[in-house]
């Protein structure tokens, strides 16, 4: 949408559909994760389906929602899927390819690729994020308990900054809705708060987050979300 509210784009995923990620890409396409249909789509600016990915699809004990959360594609064409209900990553090549299957602590919410190969993984009811390296070795994470006070509920979208410092929504569903705690953290790698936000007047629940003040062009992965 514009800025006075006008519809610049957008596109319509069938019935029996839910939407939980989008990416606009470099070529002026939009990538789009379809729980229900258990694929990716790239739609063109006229809306119409460009590329398809299909995904293998979930086990039926998988319910519809549980299905994918955060996908990204990498710059070299590499798709990162977030398989909610199976508790894993998923990396496909530009032709959909599974490449490998990680396995992680958590209904799995997002997963954003890092320079040198490294994932930072949010890990929804985990109650943790971790960070994985090129062989998928974890080199940093934050605990349910790391920040007094403050524990952590479902791990949902999340910002690294240039600086190493990480953005991150504590989504305060699943029963914590009236607990007085921040709906999101700025942290340092050594687990300080820089500061916190919390607006339980006018927000229930925040699930994903863009600081926009930070330099960088996201179709060409220089914010890392």
């Amino acid at each position: 949408m514009t800025p006075d509210k006008k519809i610049a784009w957008e596109y319509k995923s069938g019935t029996n559909t839910e939407v939980h990620a989008c990416q606009p890409l470099p070529d002026g396409r939009v990538l789009v994760v379809e729980c229900g249909p258990s694929r990716i789509v790239e739609v063109d600016r006229e809306g119409k389906i460009a590329k398809e990915i299909k995904l293998t699809p979930p086990p039926p004990t998988v319910r519809l929602h549980d299905q994918f959360r955060g996908v990204r594609k990498t710059l070299d064409g590499h798709y990162f899927v977030s398989r909610k209900g199976e508790h894993e990553v998923e990396e496909l090549d530009g032709d959909g390819k599974s490449l490998r299957r990680i396995k992680v602590p958590g209904d799995v919410h997002e997963v954003v690729p890092l320079p040198g190969g490294h994932l930072l993984i949010d890990c929804g009811d985990g109650h943790k994020i971790v960070e994985l390296d090129a062989n998928e070795k974890v080199v940093w994470e934050l605990n349910e308990n790391d920040l007094p006070g403050n524990p952590l509920r479902l791990m949902a979208g999340c910002q690294r900054l240039p600086n190493g410092n990480i953005v991150f929504c504590n989504w305060l569903g699943h029963g914590h809705v009236r607990d007085a705690q921040p709906h999101f953290f700025e942290i340092t790698p050594d687990k300080k708060v820089v500061w916190e936000f919390a607006d339980h007047k006018h927000f229930k629940t925040i699930n994903q987050i863009q600081l926009l003040d930070i330099p960088g062009d996201p179709t060409k992965a220089e914010i890392f979300r």
